[in-house]
């Protein structure tokens, strides 16, 4: 269950086309607009993280620790079906971020 201590309502205008975009996909994870705005939100990175991660891929670049892999491209077909797998996961994996965050 989501605890709703210190959360705020905000409201936010969007072109017709963004909120299609994400009433579609959040109807594809089988979850809400608002858990996929908040999980998109939650996932922009602060300026200061975004800084320290340059630093931190800068530093080991310069010691050599940093390898850069290839992935072969995904096919239409491969995405599909890794689509298909996880669809449905998003109301759980919302449930068990609700847990994880009540716990702290």
């Amino acid at each position: 269950m989501i605890s709703w201590h210190g959360v705020k309502q905000l409201l936010l205008r969007v072109p017709e086309d963004l909120h299609r975009k994400l009433a579609l996909r959040a109807g594809r994870e089988g979850r809400s607009m608002n858990a996929l705005a908040n999980e998109m939100l939650e996932a922009m990175p602060e300026e200061e993280h975004a800084d320290r991660t340059a630093r931190l891929r800068a530093a080991a670049a310069a010691a050599g620790a940093l390898r850069l892999t290839s992935r072969p491209p995904v096919s239409s077909a491969q995405r599909k079906r890794a689509i298909e797998a996880t669809k449905g996961l998003g109301a759980q994996v919302d449930r068990l971020l609700a847990q994880e965050r009540d716990r702290m």
